[in-house]
């Protein structure tokens, strides 16, 4: 999930970016130059870019980085008290619930944690071990309700405590839409999935929901302290409404640039507020990795931020905003200058599809070419 910045214009949480570099191949595949494009109009890019130098500037200062991301994080809490989540309680029981540095050594790949990228280390979310630590992870839940509360309320500021749960099912009505656009038999067919960068599950719970008839779901996560989570959820559950059951639903210490699966071999790569975390160089190799697992006429689906959205652009042009926005996003406005779509294009996915799936958030849906 991501960002405790509860910023009540622009309220996004997702995990974790899923990404390594692309040093460790178990397969072999095509490899299409791709480069950075921008997205929405020049000037909001421009706006954008102005401010995020400003911000980092001010963000190189430590203390004032601690002073950001410290007010972004008691907001959250505050949040979370305002809409009756018992933060500390809620945590305090999830910490103790089991022997969690056992959980770790059992979710953890050396290999993954050998090759970790520099750019993952940094700080997210207002913790200063970004999501490679237990605060982060034991707290992702929490803290998704409180950052999402305020995404559907027009003046940003009225909560609601189901505002997680309605953005994640607005994902999935738009995903619907635009696979049933793109091809009927596509939702129908998809029955191996995975879920990029599923942090403690939740992204992955919702998935499964939406494909009750999928045969195999698969959660990979870069951070393996979000995979024990995930795992001890997975645990907790057995039987769940949602399908998480261990004869469907597994999560693995993974990248999303180097997935463990072989070329042509997957029904659905979904992503659930991933990319904005991404430097825009990572965020172009998840999605010609994703190419690259996808049967022929299989899709890509990710939900995110939409930078176009007017809530966004306050942000980028109040410096102020965008300085507690930042001090938790380190590549929020590569995110924005990014246009996805035609990254899509770029590696080979012919039809590509975007709908609204809240007043903040767009969903895009790209299908790889069928076999001829």
């Amino acid at each position: 999930m991501s960002t405790p910045v509860v910023n009540a214009q622009l309220a996004t949480h997702s995990t974790r970016p899923s990404v390594l570099p692309s040093g460790r191949r178990q397969v072999t595949r095509s490899r299409r130059a791709m480069v950075c494009v921008s997205a929405a109009t020049p000037g909001s890019a421009n706006r954008t870019s102005v401010a995020a130098e400003i911000v980092g500037a001010i963000l190189k200062f430590p203390p004032l980085w601690e002073a950001a991301s410290k007010g972004a994080k008691e907001k959250m809490v505050k949040r979370a008290g305002e809409l009756g989540i018992e933060w500390d309680s809620e945590v305090s029981e999830l910490r103790s619930a089991t022997d969690w540095e056992q959980a770790l050594k059992d979710a953890t790949d050396p290999a993954v944690v050998e090759n970790t990228p520099e750019y993952y280390k940094t700080s997210f979310h207002a913790y200063p071990e970004g999501n490679l630590g237990w605060d982060p992870a034991l707290e992702v839940e929490v803290a998704a309700k409180a950052v999402h509360a305020p995404v559907f309320s027009e003046d940003g500021k009225t909560l609601e405590k189901d505002g997680d749960e309605k953005l994640r099912s607005g994902y999935h009505r738009a995903q619907a839409q635009a696979m049933d656009h793109i091809d009927p038999e596509m939702r129908k067919n998809a029955k191996k999935v995975v879920d990029v960068g599923c942090s403690s599950g939740l992204s992955t719970r919702a998935l499964v929901g939406a494909f009750p008839d999928a045969e195999q779901v698969v959660g990979l996560d870069l951070s393996n302290y979000f995979v024990a989570v995930a795992n001890h959820t997975l645990d907790a559950r057995p039987g769940d409404p949602h399908g998480y059951d261990r004869r469907k639903v597994r999560f693995q210490h993974g990248a999303g640039e180097n997935m463990p699966f072989e070329d042509d071999s997957q029904d659905l790569v979904s992503s659930c507020l991933t990319f904005h975390e991404l430097p825009a160089s990572a965020a172009q190799d998840v999605i010609r990795e994703a190419y690259r697992v996808l049967k022929p006429g299989a899709c890509l689906s990710l939900m995110d931020m939409d930078p176009t959205a007017p809530a966004f652009q306050r942000i980028a042009n109040n410096v102020f905003a965008f300085t507690a926005f930042k001090s938790t996003e380190p590549y929020l406005e590569q995110y924005a200058a990014l246009d996805v779509q035609e990254v899509m294009r770029r590696a080979g996915f012919e039809t590509v599809e975007t709908r609204s799936s809240s007043p903040r958030h767009r969903t895009i849906v790209a299908k790889k070419p069928a076999a001829k």
